[in-house]
């Protein structure tokens, strides 16, 4: 075998490799939603997970990117839809953690300072989620 043929059965062997994955995490997607629908989990949460595990398949995250921007945009932000907004939340957090646990270890002024910025701004975003989080709760028409 020459070396263009041992590096096409290499590439095979990766894109099957890649294939077997996506379709092992898409079944584990799978059994995860029939428990959460039996469980009575939120649908929002379900059908995020519908969109990743169709992304899977199709070998294609576009679709499921797409999904989860829309649904934390329409039904959290616009709806106050509790799950969307929670996982807004624990996002921003996790972002918020890094930036502040960067911004210790930095000597560069101008990086310190990009960096302060963007701590007040996510605390200001996270602040205003969580009002929303709040707010939402607190309505008669409450999505949780």
């Amino acid at each position: 075998m020459d070396g263009l043929e041992e590096a096409a059965e290499l590439k095979l062997r990766d894109v099957y490799k890649s294939y077997q994955d996506r379709t092992r995490v898409s079944e584990v997607l799978q059994m995860e939603i029939l428990r959460g629908a039996r469980e009575g989990e939120d649908p929002c949460t379900l059908l995020l997970k519908a969109t990743r595990a169709i992304s899977l398949m199709t070998g294609s995250d576009t679709f499921a990117d797409q999904m989860d921007r829309l649904l934390r945009g329409v039904y959290g932000e616009a709806l106050g839809y509790q799950a969307p907004l929670e996982m807004e939340i624990q996002d921003v957090e996790s972002r918020l953690g890094r930036i502040r646990k960067a911004a210790k270890t930095t000597e560069n002024d101008q990086l310190q300072e990009a960096m302060e910025l963007a701590i007040r701004s996510h605390e200001q975003r996270l602040k205003r989620l969580k009002d929303m989080l709040e707010e939402s709760g607190k309505t008669p028409e409450a999505n949780t």
